[in-house]
């Protein structure tokens, strides 16, 4: 009986910063006002050997607001420079051992921190798993998001929390909380029990703004059929994240 064993890495990413748009926090057409504070004040830096601590008096406002034509972000203790972090929580998935009459599945791990953004796209940049050898092959990738199919040659991810072909997977996770952390699965790959692989493609992004930090879990299925040759085969997952500013 021929073994297809089938490992993913998910080990290397890219930042992309998209060219500057704005930074301040009110702007209009008219005028700019960046890190602006109206109260009594406060201090960023209070220390001694025992302690240190970042305090505000009098705030008038704190947190998000905003409505169709403006956002505005309020209160004293906020950073002045906008930033974006992404971060590997799972360094390798083993999927098992495939064959023609189950389909495997396994999950990891990301997160994406940033602040004072227009909101990020994240892509999938590697090819499927791929065998080793003196022939490689490739798992086909779904073109089109749908159910694995048994018997069929497939190889697709999501980022939900699924329960076909099994109980596994995840819904993104904003921190604290979505009013701070606006990241979603992408069209394509938001669908729970339905999966897609396409090199190049968005698989999660923000909408107009990206503050806090999201957690990502990825559901990988993949499918062998009769023909598939065995071997191992392996993937290093490249995740490519871009934000504006």
């Amino acid at each position: 009986m021929k073994r297809l064993r089938l490992f993913v890495s998910l080990l290397s990413l890219v930042v992309v910063l998209a060219p500057a748009i704005v930074s301040a926090q009110y702007s209009s057409s008219n005028y700019q006002s960046n890190e602006t504070f109206f109260g009594t004040g406060g201090d960023l830096d209070s220390a001694s050997t025992n302690y240190k601590a970042q305090s505000s008096v009098g705030a008038l406002g704190v947190g998000r607001v905003s409505s169709t034509n403006y956002a505005a972000y309020s209160g004293f203790l906020t950073p002045n420079e906008p930033f974006l972090e992404m971060g590997i929580d799972t360094s390798s998935v083993n999927l098992g051992y495939l064959s023609d009459a189950a389909t495997n599945t396994g999950v990891a791990n990301f997160h994406v921190r940033t602040y004072l953004d227009s909101g990020y796209t994240i892509q999938t940049m590697s090819q499927p798993p791929t065998s080793t050898g003196f022939s490689p092959h490739t798992l086909a990738g779904m073109a089109t998001q749908s159910a694995p199919t048994v018997g069929v040659e497939q190889f697709g991810i999501n980022l939900k929390a699924n329960t076909s072909p099994a109980a596994f997977g995840a819904e993104p996770v904003p921190f604290p909380d979505s009013s701070f952390a606006a990241g979603q699965a992408a069209s394509g790959y938001d669908i729970a029990n339905q999966y897609k692989y396409v090199v190049g493609d968005i698989i999660a992004q923000t909408g107009s703004s990206g503050w806090g930090l999201t957690t990502y879990t990825i559901s990988y299925i993949a499918n062998a059929e009769i023909d598939t040759p065995a071997g191992d085969y392996a993937m290093v997952h490249d995740l490519v994240v871009v934000a504006s500013y």
